[in-house]
């Protein structure tokens, strides 16, 4: 019991410690996108910076630089942020995750338009992101698309940027996003106000926006468009109504920017007094936007020091944590090259064991291939022997042919010949006429027998007939109606075989069919003959008595024996399926 309650302690603390490692290499993006959105850009720098790239995932390390390009791009340090949206772009592009490439291309023509830089490259990113929101058919990013693209025409092209707004506009009433209303209706009071001329379509648009803000009291933005607002009242020569604005606008307590956004208002104020020809009053607005623009700069100032301190000091402890690794690699390599020459010692002795029982392997082996030689001499020569043994027996079946055929065929010939002229010549009478028919038929049968013979022994193979025209010669005449019925279910037998093979091939059947009528009395025979692109396949059936494969007769004519030995020779293989009383299957595939 106290094992197990060990144990489990020691899971406890290995759970406790590997969730701790994980956690501490998992950055807080949401923490540092709140410190961002509050303004305390260089201390999110500093948290992104200690992200060790080698520890996180090739998306957080795009995530990391795309935060690190908004935090620059906040400070206005334009050059810093514009290189980190390129490679949280570039990552983006290589892991194919298309949500934050468009969000990088976006922020890369935000800061490319802010510069009045690259006008093509910037149009083509914000078309780009545009159509990727119309693809994902979602309308709230569809609603920013269409903001985001009506921004940067402002300028450019305020009537096509109008448009855009308006599309914006619409689409958001079904989304029902009060937030990105805002946002639409203050762009759409800066267009009027800055490029149309349209002052009253301008106040009424950033009152709709300051509604919004003061509901959800985001102060920033309220702040941002009680500014803007002011901007009109001055272009209406109200400066009275712009001053009222500007000073309500610096009482709210905004979080971000606080001392660029409080320099910008005594700025606006002290251009309201100007044209009020208020000197004084707009004299002491002018030092006190300078004093805070002053202070702004000088804490900028001071961060980009920092920054670039804790740059240094990154750089520093990186290079003294490489030396280490070198001074460990080092004694790794140490450690290394001893087990390597211990590992080499090992397998030089186990290799030299290992040969010589391989040189012993080799002596047996070179025993059993001569051996195996030795065997296949006798087996070329007993397949020599059964080569000249069929050889021997076609030619003595030509030779009984052209014997029977030349010889006794002619000499019946002549023999009938003269029996019918002596029939001519002798007194007839009925009975003599019956004897003379009687005889004229057998001496007919016996000629017809004869040349029946020299053809069968001729086996219409020679001939040039070709295999198939050959075996059903040979099955029309073996064939017996009521006795004997054999059938030939040929399958592709389109182009004639060498005339060698075919003759093989045929007294192969031969002998199967043979045997099958003398030995095994079946009254069915079935031959199948498929010719495949490459192989022939034969397979002869019968109904007989069957037999026992094992008591094949090696003496009878060609013999089973002997068209299985000649298969071999051929790269075919042959098969008996046969027992006693169920007659019998024999299957030859050659190849061609």
């Amino acid at each position: 019991m106290a094992i197990i309650n060990s144990i489990k302690i020691r899971l406890l603390i290995l759970s406790f410690i590997t969730s701790s490692i994980c956690s501490a290499q998992s950055p807080d993006f949401k923490e540092i996108k709140k410190l961002i959105e509050k303004g305390n850009n260089f201390e999110a720098l500093e948290l992104l910076r200690k992200i060790d790239e080698k520890k996180v995932s090739r998306d957080k390390i795009a995530r990391k630089y795309y935060l690190m390009g908004k935090a620059y791009g906040n400070e206005n340090i334009n050059d810093k942020s514009y290189h980190c949206f390129l490679k949280s772009k570039d990552i983006f592009e290589a892991i194919d995750s298309i949500p934050g490439l468009m969000e990088a291309k976006l922020e890369i023509a935000y800061g490319l338009s802010v510069e009045r830089i690259k006008y093509e490259t910037s149009k083509k990113y914000y078309e780009e992101y545009l159509k990727y929101t119309l693809d994902t058919k979602d309308p709230k990013l569809i609603t920013r698309g269409y903001y985001e693209i009506a921004n940067f025409l402002m300028d450019s092209e305020p009537k096509i940027g109008q448009r855009y707004y308006f599309k914006a506009f619409q689409l958001n009433k079904k989304v029902r996003d009060e937030k990105m209303f805002a946002k639409i209706a203050s762009g759409i009071a800066m267009l009027y106000n800055e490029r149309l001329n349209q002052r009253d379509s301008a106040i009424y648009y950033y009152e709709k926006a300051i509604d919004i803000s003061r509901k959800y009291n985001n102060l920033d933005d309220l702040s941002f468009n009680m500014v803007y607002l002011s901007n009109v009242y001055y272009y209406k020569k109200q400066h009275q109504k712009a001053i009222q604005l500007l000073r309500e606008a610096d009482k709210i307590p905004i979080v971000i920017y606080v001392q660029n956004m409080k320099s910008r208002i005594h700025q606006y104020i002290s251009m309201n007094y100007e044209k009020l020809h208020d000197y004084e009053n707009a004299y002491k607005e002018r030092l006190l936007s300078q004093k805070l623009s002053e202070e702004d700069n000088f804490r900028r100032q001071n961060k980009i020091i920092n920054d670039l301190q804790a740059q240094y000091e990154t750089k520093e402890k990186e290079l003294e944590n490489l030396n280490l690794r070198v001074k460990n690699r080092n004694n790794r390599f140490l450690l290394i090259m001893f087990l390597v020459i211990s590992i080499v010692i090992f397998f030089v002795g186990y290799f030299r064991i290992k040969i010589l029982s391989k040189k012993k392997q080799i002596a047996e082996q070179e025993k059993l291939i001569e051996s195996q030689k030795l065997e296949n001499v006798l087996k070329d020569q007993e397949l020599k022997e059964i080569d000249k043994l069929l050889e021997g027996q076609e030619k003595e079946r030509i030779k009984i042919a052209n014997d029977l055929h030349d010889n006794l065929g002619s000499l019946m010939a002549t023999l009938k010949h003269n029996f019918q002229n002596l029939k001519l010549k002798a007194n007839a009478n009925e009975e003599s006429d019956q004897l003379f028919d009687k005889t004229d038929e057998l001496l007919e049968e016996a000629y017809q027998k004869i040349r029946g013979m020299a053809h069968a022994k001729n086996a219409g193979v020679i001939a040039n007939e070709g295999l198939l025209p050959a075996i059903l010669n040979m099955v029309e005449k073996a064939s017996v109606a009521g006795k004997l019925n054999i059938q030939v279910i040929p399958f592709g037998l389109d182009e004639k075989l060498e005339n060698a093979i075919e003759v093989t091939i045929f007294r192969m059947i031969q002998e199967i069919i043979t045997n099958a009528i003398k030995h095994a009395k079946a009254t069915e025979i079935i031959i199948q003959l498929t010719q495949h692109k490459d192989s022939l396949n034969i397979i002869v059936e019968d109904n007989g008595k069957g037999f026992n494969p094992k008591n094949i007769n090696k003496n009878n004519g060609m013999g089973l024996t002997n068209i299985e030995k000649k298969v071999e020779q051929m790269g075919g293989t042959f098969t008996i399926d046969s027992a006693e009383g169920r007659g019998t299957s024999i299957l030859i595939d050659l190849p061609l």
